[in-house]
C-alpha cells in the first residue's frame, strides 16, 4: 500500500491489485439514485471511472490505480469526495 496519503474514511485499500473499495448503504432507491448521479458528475469532472455495482439500497464502488499502477492522489480524491457526498446526503 502507498503512504502517499491516508486512505479516505470508510474505504479499504488493497495492494494487489492496487485499488480502493467501499460499499455505501442507503435507505431507499431515491438516495441511491442521487448518489449514482453524483458519481457520474464526479467521474466526468476528474476523468476517473470506477467500477460500480448497485442494487436498490446500496452501491459498491471500486477505484483502481491508473493503468494497473498504485492508487494515487486522484483516486483518493475521488474516494474522499464520494464519501463526503454520501455522508451529507444520507440522514
Amino acid at each position: 500500500m502507498t503512504t502517499e496519503s491516508p486512505v479516505p474514511a470508510g474505504w479499504t485499500e488493497s495492494e494487489r491489485p492496487s485499488l480502493l473499495h467501499r460499499r455505501f448503504e442507503f435507505d431507499d432507491y431515491d438516495e441511491t439514485r442521487r448518489f449514482l448521479a453524483f458519481l457520474e458528475s464526479l467521474s466526468k469532472e476528474l476523468g476517473l471511472y470506477p467500477d460500480l455495482s448497485f442494487a436498490r439500497t446500496h452501491v459498491r464502488v471500486t477505484v483502481h490505480g491508473p493503468d494497473g499502477g498504485a492508487v494515487g492522489a486522484e483516486e483518493r480524491e475521488f474516494a474522499a469526495r464520494a464519501g463526503a457526498f454520501s455522508s451529507k446526503e444520507v440522514v
